[in-house]
């Protein structure tokens, strides 16, 4: 089940109980704003000081505005005290500090709370948050996983960066066959150009599925201008959200899990005619991309 889907499922979930003629009276967090409590797990409520670990739905009615499932990283806050809020303090803030591990709360944002509401919602007078809490965990537990999940990303690093040579390598020899006209390719009505290299095994991406890609981007003259393999950190994305250039939303759909290829993208599927930072406009790109994870 894809980011969308999941986000669908749990507001359809949550529009169905509160139609219900049993839905429970509104609440009112310390601030000040209206939430209901769906389900009420009976276990122990988070502390002050813990972390909350939940996903989230943001929407308008039954229009989901934005979500957290399917994103790489579970969304995590530490609670504060009471007397520790802030205006900086996020809102969700409110519900969770009414939650237990299992819970479920929809909480009403008015924007009138707002001093610059953006002008995407402009005819939006309520946002409502759906949150899950899936996991609470202690200050102990948080810094133990914390160094646990940064040493595992040191040595994932670490194996990425010993591969830099082979990876410029093949992408030196793949460019130099296409430059000779040696290389046959898939192109797409789009102008996309692409060849896969190792097919992978695993479920191809849909729109809105976050994607993990390792890449290694070079100007038609082979010259390097980016490399996610010199920083040891694929790039995430939602795929088909407009977050990555065109022959990435493209191309990376067109690959399994596990996938290598190679993409040709032209000027309308990258930068256009303004460029960015050090690739000029109208300039055709070629990238090596591994789709590492698909969520």
């Amino acid at each position: 089940m894809n980011k969308v889907s999941q986000a669908i499922l749990l507001v359809a979930m949550v529009l169905i109980m509160v139609s219900c003629a049993t839905e429970p009276e509104r609440a009112m967090s310390p601030r000040g704003f209206e939430y209901i409590k769906h389900v009420s797990s009976g276990g122990e409520m988070i502390k002050p000081g813990e972390y909350a670990y939940f996903n989230i739905v943001m929407r308008h009615k039954d229009s989901v505005i934005n979500s957290s499932y399917g994103e790489a990283d579970m969304p995590r806050i530490r609670i504060p005290n009471p007397e520790e809020y802030t205006d900086q303090t996020p809102v969700v803030v409110d519900a969770l500090a009414v939650m237990a591990e299992g819970d479920s709360v929809t909480l009403f944002y008015p924007l009138d709370s707002l001093e610059n509401v953006p002008p995407a919602f402009a005819d939006i007078d309520v946002i409502e948050y759906d949150l899950i809490m899936e996991d609470i965990k202690d200050e102990t537990e948080y810094e133990a996983e914390m160094n646990a999940m940064m040493q595992e990303q040191e040595a994932a690093a670490l194996k990425l960066k010993d591969r830099l040579p082979a990876v410029s390598a093949l992408a030196e020899e793949t460019l130099a066959a296409y430059n000779k006209g040696a290389l046959e390719t898939t192109k797409t009505p789009s102008g996309l150009e692409y060849i896969i290299h190792e097919e992978g095994s695993g479920a191809r991406p849909g729109n809105g599925d976050m994607v993990n890609v390792q890449y290694f981007g070079t100007f038609m003259d082979g010259k390097k201008f980016d490399s996610s393999f010199d920083s040891g950190r694929a790039f995430s994305f939602p795929l088909g959200q407009q977050r990555a250039i065109g022959g990435w939303d493209e191309g990376i759909a067109y690959l399994k899990e596990g996938a290598k290829a190679s993409l040709i993208v032209p000027p309308s599927l990258g930068y256009g005619e303004t460029g960015y930072m050090d690739i000029p406009g109208n300039t055709t790109l070629y990238f090596y991309v591994e789709l590492e994870k698909v969520n």
